[in-house]
C-alpha cells in the first residue's frame, strides 16, 4: 500500500498542479515554482528510501538526510522570501516579527529582570519562544540565527520519531515514518520563520519518547526527563501538556506492557489531573473564551463562520479526519502555497491512519493507546473551538498521525494484517484516494 500511495502521491500532486496553476497569476511564480520543487524533491527522497536495503534505515543515514534537505529548504524559503517582502519572516509577519521585536526590547536586561518585563505585558505561553531567543540574539539579532536552531531541532525530533517509531514497527517503516514527516513542507516552513511550533513539537515528540523508553526499561530517570519536556511545554501551549498527561495516564492504565509500576504511576497521573481540575477548567474557558456563546461570537467576528455554525463545524470536522486541507494556490495567504506538497501527503495517508486507529483498537495494541489519543483529544478539542483549519494548531499531533498510519501500512504490507475479501478491500482504496482528490480539489477552488 505505501508504493501504491507514494504513487498516488506523485500522480494526484502533477495533476493538481497541472489544472490549479492556471488560476494563478504570473505574481508568485518563483513560489510556485519552489512548490513544484519540494513535491518533486519530496517525492524522490521518500521514493529512493523505500528502495534501500535494512542496514541503510540507521539513525547516521537519517540525519543525514534531514540535515541536508532541511537546509536546502530553509535557505530556498529565506531567499524567496527576502526577494518579495525583504525580510526573512517567510510571510507570517504578525507573531514572528512581534517575537522578534519583545526580545530585542529586552535583550539589554539581564535574564531575570527581562523575563520579569516580559510577563509584565504578555503572556505565559509565549514565554518558551523568548526562552530561546533570549540567549540566541546575543550572538546576532536575527531570526536567522533561530532557523539553525531549528535546523538541528528538526534533527532531534527526526532521531526522536524514529526510536519512538520502531517501539510498533519495522525498522524500514520506522525509519520512513520519521524521514516523511521530517521533511514534509510544513514542517521545514516552520523551522523557516520565527514561531515557537518547531521547537514545541520537539517537545511533545520527546516526551513520548522518554515516556515509552520508561515503559521499556523502567528506569525512573526516563521518567522524570519526559515529565521536564512535558513541563517545559507549560511555557508553549499548557493545554498539550495537559492533554500529553491524560493520554499517557488513560492510555496506560489498559496497557499490558509496563507492568504494576506503570499502572500505578498512570492511576496517579489521573488522580492528579482530577486535583487540578479548576486549572484545567481555567485553560478550556481560555480557548473557548469563556463559554460557548462568546466562542461563538469571537468566531465571527474574526470571520470564521461561513455558512452558518452547523457547516463551519462540518468543514473542520473533515479538516481534522483527513486534513489540515491544501491549498495548491492562493494570491492572498501565501504562505499556504509552501504548506501545499506535504499536506497532500498527509491527507493521503489519512486512509492508513483511520485504519490503524480502527486495528490498534481491534487488536487491542495497548502500547499505542497513548498516541491514538492524544491525537484524538487534540483533533477534538480543534474542532470543538473551530481550529480545525489551522494547521499551526494541529501541528502536535501530526508526527503521530505519520506514526499511526506507517504502523498499518506496515503490518498491511507485511501481511501481518490480511483482509478476508482482498479485491473488495482494494476497490475501498481506490475509492477513498478518489474521493479525497475530489475534496481537494473542491477545496482549491470553493
Amino acid at each position: 500500500m505505501l508504493k501504491s500511495i507514494n504513487k498516488l502521491y506523485l500522480l494526484i500532486t502533477i495533476l493538481l498542479y497541472t489544472v490549479l496553476l492556471l488560476k494563478s497569476s504570473g505574481e508568485y511564480i518563483l513560489i510556485y515554482l519552489v512548490s513544484i520543487l519540494s513535491f518533486m524533491s519530496y517525492y524522490i527522497v521518500l521514493y529512493l528510501n523505500s528502495l534501500n536495503s535494512r542496514k541503510l534505515y540507521k539513525r547516521t543515514y537519517l540525519s543525514l538526510e534531514v540535515f541536508f534537505y532541511s537546509l536546502l529548504f530553509i535557505v530556498i524559503y529565506n531567499f524567496i522570501s527576502y526577494y518579495y517582502t525583504g525580510n526573512f519572516f517567510v510571510f507570517s509577519e504578525s507573531d514572528a516579527v512581534g517575537y522578534h521585536l519583545h526580545t530585542i526590547e529586552i535583550l539589554h536586561l539581564p535574564f531575570d529582570k527581562a523575563i520579569e518585563h516580559y510577563l509584565s505585558y504578555m503572556s505565559f505561553d509565549d514565554l518558551g519562544i523568548i526562552l530561546i531567543l533570549y540567549p540566541l540574539y546575543h550572538i546576532t539579532e536575527s531570526n536567522l540565527i533561530l532557523n539553525l536552531f531549528y535546523l538541528f531541532g528538526g534533527i532531534i525530533s527526526s532521531l526522536s520519531l524514529f526510536r519512538l517509531s520502531k517501539n510498533f514497527m519495522s525498522f524500514k517503516y520506522a525509519f520512513l515514518s520519521s524521514l516523511s514527516y521530517s521533511l514534509s513542507s510544513f514542517v521545514l516552513y516552520y523551522h523557516s520563520i520565527g514561531l515557537k511550533e518547531s521547537v514545541m513539537v520537539m517537545l511533545v515528540v520527546l516526551s513520548f519518547d522518554f515516556y515509552y523508553k520508561f515503559v521499556n526499561n523502567k528506569n525512573i530517570i526516563t521518567l522524570l526527563i519526559a515529565l521536564i519536556f512535558i513541563g517545559l511545554l507549560l511555557f508553549f501551549r499548557p493545554a498539550i501538556s495537559a492533554m500529553i498527561i491524560g493520554a499517557i495516564g488513560i492510555g496506560s492504565l489498559f496497557s499490558r506492557k509496563g507492568g504494576v509500576r506503570v499502572k500505578i504511576i498512570s492511576l496517579f497521573i489521573i488522580i492528579f489531573l482530577v486535583s487540578i481540575g479548576d486549572t484545567l477548567l481555567d485553560i478550556v474557558n481560555k480557548y473557548m473564551a469563556g463559554g460557548f456563546e462568546l466562542l461563538m461570537y469571537a468566531r465571527a467576528a474574526d470571520g470564521m463562520i461561513i455558512g452558518g455554525i452547523p457547516f463551519t463545524y462540518a468543514v473542520n470536522t473533515l479538516a481534522q479526519l483527513i486534513g489540515p486541507l491544501p491549498t495548491v494556490v492562493s494570491s492572498e495567504k501565501i504562505h499556504l502555497i509552501l504548506y501545499a506538497p506535504g499536506l497532500i501527503y498527509r491527507v493521503l495517508l489519512s486512509f492508513p491512519f483511520w485504519l490503524g486507529v480502527k486495528y490498534i483498537y481491534k487488536s487491542k495494541s495497548y502500547i499505542l493507546y497513548p498516541l491514538v489519543i492524544f491525537v484524538l483529544m487534540e483533533m477534538s478539542a480543534l474542532i470543538i473551538i473551530m481550529e480545525g483549519l489551522e494547521l499551526r494548531k494541529s501541528l502536535p499531533h501530526l508526527p503521530f498521525v505519520f506514526i499511526i498510519a506507517f504502523w498499518f501500512l506496515d503490518k498491511y504490507d507485511n501481511k501481518i494484517i490480511v483482509f478476508k475479501r482482498p479485491k473488495r478491500f482494494q476497490q475501498l482504496f481506490k475509492i477513498s484516494m478518489f474521493i479525497l482528490l475530489i475534496i481537494i480539489f473542491y477545496w482549491n477552488f470553493k
